[in-house]
């Protein structure tokens, strides 16, 4: 019987030994879960809460990139919208009649200038090496959950259909059919940019949503995975008692048994 007693005791000390070191473990890490055997199912739903608050933190990064290359966009047709608003008025003043020759070379020459800055401008306006306005198309922008497109297009090409790069100020006739033509191109760009505006509006809310979402799945992942500190601190100082308990009967019981022992001899 004091065998079987010692057996048992033994085991108990190696339980309430396990069981101090687990929490140990789980105050060390301030998370209730640190393997499989703590919870396994638990394990199973924050690691794929894991993984959705991942791809949500990650798709509102690419939503906020996709948001300024659409701002550049923007910039840039404001920069084209601006030239034209110059050149129309140029194209206005050149309608009037007591004006020279020389005094329409010199404003042609300013149409020109402000035609080249066009160029200049679609040339130049670039997103991290992507260039805007060389092709029709579209940036794909994920989200984690889809993706959000941005147009681009050949704007170049565009403006030299509508007659922007073609503009003639050598007669009050010619002005006036150059001016039709500035407006059309304006009407082009303001075009392009509602429907960057549009987009901008649209990345804005999904950057809202993500970011809704991540909070909410990284408090799941809290309620689910980390360590209510003082529950668990009163389990290992009772476990610690529970174990000092079981060294000390362990070696009450040894004791005796060395004391019957030398009884018998």
């Amino acid at each position: 019987m004091k065998i079987g007693s010692s057996f048992a005791n033994e085991n108990q000390l190696k339980f309430n030994s396990n069981e101090s070191e687990n929490l140990l473990k789980k105050l060390a890490t301030a998370r209730r879960i640190n393997s499989a055997a703590d919870d396994a199912a638990g394990l199973q739903i924050a690691n794929r809460l894991t993984q959705s608050a991942n791809a949500s933190a990650q798709g509102t990064q690419n939503v906020y990139d996709g948001i300024s290359l659409a701002t550049v966009a923007d910039q840039g047709l404001q920069g084209v919208t601006d030239n034209l608003n110059e050149m129309g008025r140029l194209a206005v003043q050149a309608g009037n009649g007591i004006l020279s020759a020389s005094d329409r070379q010199a404003l042609q020459k300013q149409a020109d200038a402000y035609a080249a800055s066009i160029q200049d401008q679609i040339k130049n306006t670039e997103f991290a090496g992507i260039k805007l306005f060389d092709q029709d198309g579209s940036i794909p922008v994920g989200t984690g959950n889809g993706s959000i497109a941005i147009k681009t297009q050949d704007l170049s090409t565009k403006l030299t259909d509508s007659g922007a790069f073609s503009i003639d100020l050598s007669s009050a006739e010619s002005a006036e059919a150059s001016l039709k033509s500035i407006q059309t191109s304006s009407q082009l760009v303001d075009n392009n940019r509602t429907d960057l505006g549009a987009t901008i509006n649209a990345l804005q809310s999904t950057a809202r949503n993500l970011q809704t979402q991540n909070v909410n799945e990284q408090e799941a992942i809290s309620r689910i995975q980390d360590l209510d500190y003082a529950k668990a601190v009163t389990e290992q100082v009772a476990a610690g008692v529970r174990e000092q308990a079981s060294v000390s009967v362990i070696s009450q019981g040894r004791i005796s048994e060395q004391q019957a022992l030398k009884l018998l001899a």
